[in-house]
């Protein structure tokens, strides 16, 4: 026959709580790594219009006009998607 499977004696104090593991979300690694990307998207294009204005110094002005007109784009995108989180 079988026998009775002995169970540990209770000390009765309670064990303390583990901690939370830390576990990160695959959402924040994929946000991550998208702004990652985007920071280096931004770095050449921005290396490629400096070398551009540099070769002819004719277009500073229009390079300028643009790089402004994206900045406002990106700051005004940037409020909107901050506006959104909370």
């Amino acid at each position: 026959m079988s026998e009775p499977t002995a169970t540990p004696p209770d000390t009765g104090t309670p064990t303390a709580p583990q901690p939370p593991s830390p576990t990160s979300s695959p959402g924040r690694a994929v946000t991550l790594l998208l702004a990652l990307v985007l920071g280096l998207l931004i770095l050449v294009i921005g290396a490629m219009l400096l070398y551009v204005t540099a070769v002819h110094p004719r277009l500073a002005t229009p390079l300028t006009v643009a790089v402004a007109g994206i900045a406002l784009v990106v700051t005004v995108a940037g409020i909107i998607v901050a506006s959104h989180r909370q």
